[in-house]
C-alpha cells in the first residue's frame, strides 16, 4: 500500500481530486448542452483542499444571454441539494455529492463591451477590481464553443498601459478617500464605520499594487496571500500590511490610522 500512496492524506487528496474532476465534467456536460453557451471555466477555488473553508467548485459560464430560467436550471441539476440562485448576479449555488458548487453566468457581450471601452480609453476604475478578468484569464478551460475565449484571453494578456494607469490612479484616489473616512471613524470612535473604512482602504491599496505590477486581482480570499508575493512593493510594506491585519491590543485604531497614512505615502512614488 505504501508503494501506491505515501500516506492516507495523499490517498484522500487523490480521491477528492478525482471526485472534483468527475463532478466538473458532469456539470460541463449539462451546461454545454444549453443553447448559446460559449465557454465554461473552472475557478482556482476547486484546487484548495476539500476541508479548506475556501474550497468550492466554482464555474464561470459565458453565454450569449439565451440562458435557461433559474427553475429550468434547477431541473437540469437533478442531483443537487440546497439549490439557491442570486437573480441580480445570475449565480447558482448548491451542493452536489456534498461538495459546494457555485456557478456564475456571464454574458459575452458584456465582456466584449468592457474590452471595447478599455481599447477606447474609456475604462473607469471600479471598487470591484479586476477579478472578472483574472477568472477569465487564469481559470481551467472545461469547454469552448468557438475562438471567443482564446481571443479574449489574448487581449487580456496584453492590456495597454493606459488601462493599468487608470486602475492605479483610481485605486490611489480611492485609498486616499477611505483614509479620510478611517480618520473620521477613529476620531469619532465609530467602531462599525472604522471596520468598513479599513476594509475598503486595504482593498484599494491592494488594487493599486496589483495594477502597478500589471496583474489582475485574484479572489478577495486570495488577495492577502498574493499581494505579499508581488515583485514591486513599497519599502516597509510587509510589516505595515501585517500590522493592519493583526488584532492586537498594541495596535489600536489610532495606531492603525498612523500606519495607513504611512502606507499611502509609501505608494505615491510608485504612481
Amino acid at each position: 500500500h505504501k508503494n501506491l500512496c505515501q500516506s492516507n492524506s495523499l490517498c484522500y487528496d487523490g480521491r477528492v481530486q478525482r471526485k472534483v474532476e468527475r463532478i466538473s465534467e458532469q456539470l460541463k456536460q449539462i451546461i454545454s448542452s444549453w443553447s448559446g453557451i460559449e465557454a465554461i471555466v473552472l475557478g482556482e477555488a476547486a484546487e484548495a483542499k476539500i476541508l479548506d473553508p475556501y474550497f468550492t467548485i466554482s464555474l464561470d459560464v459565458y453565454h450569449d444571454s439565451r440562458l435557461p430560467t433559474s427553475e429550468d436550471r434547477k431541473k437540469h441539476f437533478t442531483d443537487s441539494t440546497a439549490f439557491d440562485t442570486v437573480p441580480a448576479f445570475t449565480e447558482d449555488r448548491f451542493l452536489l455529492e456534498e461538495l459546494p458548487v457555485k456557478i456564475r453566468y456571464q454574458v459575452t457581450e458584456r465582456v466584449d463591451f468592457m474590452l471595447k471601452r478599455i481599447a477606447e480609453q474609456q475604462w473607469i476604475y471600479h471598487d470591484a477590481g479586476t477579478y472578472l478578468f483574472y477568472r477569465l484569464l487564469h481559470g481551467q478551460v472545461l469547454h469552448k464553443q468557438t475562438s471567443w475565449l482564446d481571443q479574449t484571453r489574448k487581449t487580456l494578456s496584453a492590456m495597454p498601459d493606459h488601462f493599468w494607469w487608470a486602475i492605479q490612479n483610481g485605486a490611489r484616489i480611492s485609498a486616499a478617500y477611505y483614509l479620510n473616512d478611517l480618520r473620521a471613524a477613529v476620531y469619532r470612535g465609530d467602531n462599525l464605520f472604522y471596520v468598513f473604512s479599513l476594509s475598503h482602504f486595504l482593498h484599494s491599496l491592494c488594487s493599486f499594487l496589483f495594477a502597478v505590477n500589471r496583474t489582475f486581482e485574484p479572489s478577495a480570499r486570495m488577495i492577502a496571500e498574493r499581494v505579499r508575493d508581488l515583485p514591486r512593493l513599497p519599502d516597509g510594506f510587509g510589516g505595515r500590511f501585517e500590522s493592519m491585519l493583526r488584532d492586537d491590543p498594541e495596535l489600536p485604531p489610532e495606531r492603525k490610522r498612523e500606519i495607513a497614512e504611512l502606507l499611502v505615502k509609501s505608494i505615491l512614488p510608485m504612481a
